[in-house]
């Protein structure tokens, strides 16, 4: 059961976008994980550009860094 959490900078992203995104991240994670398309959940939360390192570098990226299957480019 795998749920994948996206937070991006805040920003209008159109519908279709979106939805291109939630299908092609299920796929991926159907054949990576072989799992069945219904038990992959998506969760997208946008963060307002000031508030990345505080809401998310600090908390989330930087103590795992050695841990993240990609680690950003990028440190503060």
């Amino acid at each position: 059961m795998p749920h994948v959490v996206i937070r991006c900078f805040k920003a209008e992203i159109p519908a279709a976008n979106l939805e291109r995104l939630q299908q092609t991240l299920t796929q991926l994670l159907q054949q990576a994980l072989s799992c069945p398309a219904d038990a992959v959940s998506i969760d997208l939360q946008q963060v307002e550009p000031a508030l990345w390192k505080e809401q998310v570098y600090q908390p989330l990226i930087q103590p795992h860094l050695d841990e993240l299957l990609r680690p950003p480019g990028y440190r503060y």
